[in-house]
């Protein structure tokens, strides 16, 4: 907002204020000099008509028109007037000196002329009205010496008022606006951080005024100010340090509540995946136990039938045998009715495709018996195995003697490449872990038909000790690593594979304690992490 000084503003007051007050008593003054000219005319008019009343009355009972005009003419000496008339009541007798236009704003003074003392019959009664002499006066002309004088005393007034409003401006300079100016100045220089400092004494001119009085509360508010001022820096000073504390215990609050509820959600993580370790044992164990049964219970008929099938393969060669012989002993029969019964019979079986198919079908139904009794054989791994004794082995001979098992790990185009302390050994059963090694490398084999690498190293943490099986082969999506360890879920051919190989190592990484995860991706290659709890470890 833009700033007035006092002197513009009370310079613009004065001025103002004194025009108006000066107009104000020029008007009263103008007002009352009207009222009373015209009230002096008004006088001097009815002393004159009253003057000629009995003339004009005396000449109007005598007709007498010469003395009339004349009184007329008197009148119209008057100034101001411009028309004189005398007119007789009951009568159209009138004589009228002067002249008046429809513009003139007139002035009418009438008064009545009466008999004449000397021609009344009765003295005592009121005299009779004979007629009446009117004036007419124009108000223009009235006025013109009263406007002149009008104007002469505007004029003289205003000057009056200019050369008070001078003084009066001079006065407030030296004496008011000027000394309020200069302690306003020293207030707008005062340094606002110690406003006690700022001298605030006031002039001479203005000691003992209501200023003096201001000045003195404004130091009482300054030294106020300069001690609510130390106040509030002492108080900032203190709630700076408070908020730094504050900061201070929030950073260490939020530091614990981040660590708790890290804390807190790896118990959850820890506990979901426990949990979800519990659910996967509960299910292998029902389907241990139920494994385990129908094991038992094929096991024994598989084995009638395996038995069987060699016997029947050791007939069927002695009956090929035997039919071959009796061919060669057509000739020697002399009863042809006979040789053609034989020749009938040989066609209708058609010997020499039984001979060709025989043996084939043997090898098949006996090879379909062994796929058969390796099923049986890994669904009793789901069986109970704590009859089965621990033992503390190395885990790099544990990997050699797998690795023999497996065929494919043989192959030119397929390095095992192995980066596991030598002297770990873990306290396990032997024969299930080299079965779960032995798994997962067939598996990681065939995930790379044409060839790549199987990288195996150890790894150890706080309660366990890691075992990191990783292919280079094509890898899984997330739906097949879902089921990847369900029973009998395989992504081979039909005929190619049982699904268990995985199920079986997850089921005997449960019976050693340990875990078995996996982390795949399609076309990357498949990790395998074997871990074996660090109370089995050895050094």
């Amino acid at each position: 907002m833009p700033v007035t000084s006092i002197d513009k503003k009370l310079t613009l007051q004065v001025v103002i204020w004194s025009l108006l007050a000066g107009l104000v008593f020029s008007g009263i003054q103008m007002v009352v000099d009207y009222r009373d000219a015209q009230k002096n005319f008004d006088q001097s008019v009815n002393t004159q008509l009253e003057r000629s009343v009995t003339t004009a009355a005396l000449a109007l009972y005598n007709y007498d028109q010469r003395s009339l005009t004349a009184g007329l003419d008197s009148l119209l000496t008057h100034p101001g007037v411009v028309a004189a008339q005398v007119s007789e009541v009951n009568t159209d007798f009138m004589i009228r000196q002067g002249s008046v236009s429809d513009s003139q704003d007139l002035l009418e003074f009438t008064t009545q002329l009466y008999v004449p003392q000397q021609y009344r019959t009765n003295s005592t009664e009121s005299p009779s009205v004979i007629g009446e002499v009117t004036l007419l006066a124009d108000k223009s002309q009235v006025n013109a010496g009263f406007e002149r004088r009008a104007i002469i005393v505007l004029l003289a007034d205003l000057g009056r008022t200019l050369a008070l409003i001078v003084v009066l401006l001079i006065v407030l300079r030296l004496r008011l606006t000027g000394p309020v100016r200069r302690l306003t100045r020293r207030l707008i220089d005062a340094d606002v951080h110690s406003p006690t400092q700022l001298n605030l004494e006031v002039e001479e001119s203005l000691a003992g005024t209501e200023l003096d009085d201001l000045t003195s509360k404004m130091r009482d508010l300054l030294s106020a100010m300069q001690l609510q001022m130390e106040r509030r820096q002492a108080a900032e000073q203190k709630a700076k340090q408070l908020n730094e504390q504050l900061e201070e215990k929030v950073h260490a609050r939020t530091r614990e509540l981040h660590e708790s509820n890290t804390n807190l959600q790896a118990s959850l993580d820890q506990l979901q995946k426990m949990q979800a370790l519990l659910l996967q044992a509960q299910r292998m164990a029902s389907l241990g136990h139920l494994a385990a049964g129908v094991a038992h219970e094929i096991n024994n008929p598989v084995a009638v039938v395996y038995s069987n099938i060699a016997t029947l393969s050791e007939y069927l060669s002695e009956l090929i045998s035997l039919a071959e012989e009796y061919q060669h002993a057509e000739d020697k029969i002399n009863d042809n009715e006979l040789r053609s019964t034989l020749e009938k019979m040989r066609d209708a079986i058609d010997l020499a495709f039984v001979k060709d198919d025989g043996p084939e079908l043997i090898s098949a139904s006996k090879h379909s018996l062994e796929r058969v009794r390796n099923i049986i054989s890994e669904l009793r791994t789901f069986a109970d195995s704590d009859s089965l004794e621990r033992e503390k082995v190395s885990l790099n001979d544990l990997l050699r003697e797998a690795a023999r098992t497996v065929d494919a790990c043989q192959r030119d185009d397929i390095r095992l490449i192995t980066l596991v302390e030598e002297s770990l050994e873990v306290d396990v059963v032997p024969s299930q872990v080299r079965l779960i090694l032995g798994k997962i490398i067939e598996n990681a084999c065939e995930a790379m038909p044409a060839g790549g690498n199987i990288e195996i190293a150890s790894e150890l943490e706080d309660n366990y000790i890691n075992l990191v099986i990783k292919d280079s082969g094509c890898g899984m999506d997330s739906g097949q690593l879902e089921k990847a360890i369900n029973p009998f879920y395989s992504n081979k051919a039909v005929g190619e594979g049982t699904g268990l190989g995985l199920t079986v190592a997850y089921n005997l990484m449960l019976n050693q304690g340990g875990e078995l995860s996996m982390a795949s991706e399609e076309g990357h290659g498949t990790m395998v992490v074997l871990k074996f709890p660090r109370d089995n470890v050895l050094f």
